[in-house]
C-alpha cells in the first residue's frame, strides 16, 4: 500500500504546488505601491482570471528605462469571447506619479480583441491593443464615434513631422482611442503574418497614444523581443523624455509576461 501511495501523494503535492504558483497574485511577488530597484508599480487591476499593472523603471542616471504592463500568465485566460463585452474587454491602468513626471504618458488601457478587427486577413486575428495615452482619462472618454459630425476632428492630422512619414491613417475612428497609424513598413504591410506591431494614434491635431498590438498567440509563446519603432520629427509636449522600442518579455518563474516601451530619449524642439 505505501508503495502504491507514494507516487499518488507526491501527484498531488506537485498538482498543489503547480496550481498555487499559477495562482499567484501580482501582490505575492511586488509591494502594490512601493518602490524597489527603481521600479515604480501602479495599483493591480483584474483581467481575465488574473491581474494586470502599470509599471515605470528608473535606471541609476535618473533616466527612465520602461513604461509598461506587467501581468500574470492567468491575465490571458477566462477573458470574455464577446467582441461587444466592451466592459470586459478593456482594462484602464493609472500610472505611477513618477512615470508622469518624467515622460509624456498619463495614463494606459489593455483593450482585448477576442476575433480581432479589420482589415480582414490582416488583424483579424484575437490580440491585445497596449495602449500607452498622452491624454487624461476624461479627455479620452470624451473622443466621440466616429460620424459625419465629428469627421473633422477624427480627420484633423497633426502638422507634418509629428506622425513618421512610414505611418499612414486609416479611415474612421474609434470612440475613446482617435484614429489610427499603421506602418507602411511592417511586416503585415508586407505580406508576413501579423504578431506584433506598432501604432500611433492621434486626435483633433494631436498624438494622443502610442500602441504595441500584440496577438494572443505572440504572448502565449513566450517569444521575446525588443523592436524599435519609426521616430517623429517633433513631439509635444516636449522637454520630456519619449520611447524609441517596444518589447515583449515573459519570465518563465514568476510566469509574468511584459509589454512595455523602452530606451527612452530626451526630447527639446529647436527654438
Amino acid at each position: 500500500m505505501k508503495f502504491n501511495q507514494t507516487p499518488k501523494l507526491l501527484c498531488f503535492v506537485a498538482i498543489t504546488l503547480f496550481s498555487l504558483s499559477c495562482n499567484k497574485s501580482l501582490e505575492d511577488y511586488f509591494n502594490p505601491d512601493g518602490i524597489a530597484d527603481n521600479v515604480y508599480r501602479g495599483p493591480i487591476v483584474k483581467m481575465g482570471n488574473g491581474e494586470v499593472r502599470s509599471f515605470f523603471t528608473v535606471g541609476p542616471n535618473g533616466v527612465p528605462l520602461k513604461i509598461g504592463f506587467e501581468m500574470n500568465d492567468a491575465a490571458l485566460e477566462g477573458l470574455s469571447t464577446d467582441a461587444m463585452d466592451f466592459m470586459h474587454n478593456s482594462f484602464a491602468l493609472s500610472i505611477p506619479q513618477k512615470a508622469k513626471d518624467m515622460t509624456a504618458f498619463n495614463h494606459l488601457t489593455v483593450d482585448w480583441n477576442p476575433h480581432g478587427h479589420e482589415p480582414e486577413h490582416v488583424y483579424d486575428k484575437p490580440h491585445f491593443d497596449f495602449h500607452f495615452y498622452k491624454i487624461t482619462p476624461a479627455e479620452r472618454m470624451a473622443i466621440p464615434p466616429y460620424s459625419p459630425e465629428t469627421a473633422a476632428l477624427f480627420d484633423n492630422y497633426p502638422p507634418a513631422g509629428f506622425v513618421p512619414t512610414t505611418f499612414v491613417p486609416t479611415p474612421g475612428g474609434v470612440p475613446q482611442m482617435g484614429k489610427h497609424w499603421g506602418d507602411t513598413e511592417g511586416d503585415e504591410a508586407n505580406g508576413l503574418p501579423f504578431t506584433k506591431t506598432f501604432i500611433y494614434g492621434t486626435y483633433n491635431g494631436t498624438v494622443n497614444f502610442y500602441e504595441p498590438m500584440v496577438t494572443m498567440e505572440h504572448m502565449k509563446s513566450g517569444v521575446e523581443s525588443s523592436t524599435a519603432f519609426a521616430q517623429p520629427l517633433y513631439f509635444a509636449p516636449d522637454s520630456t523624455y519619449y520611447p524609441t522600442k517596444y518589447e515583449i518579455t515573459r519570465d518563465s518563474v514568476k510566469k509574468l509576461h511584459t509589454v512595455a516601451l523602452t530606451d527612452f530619449v530626451w526630447r527639446k524642439m529647436a527654438n
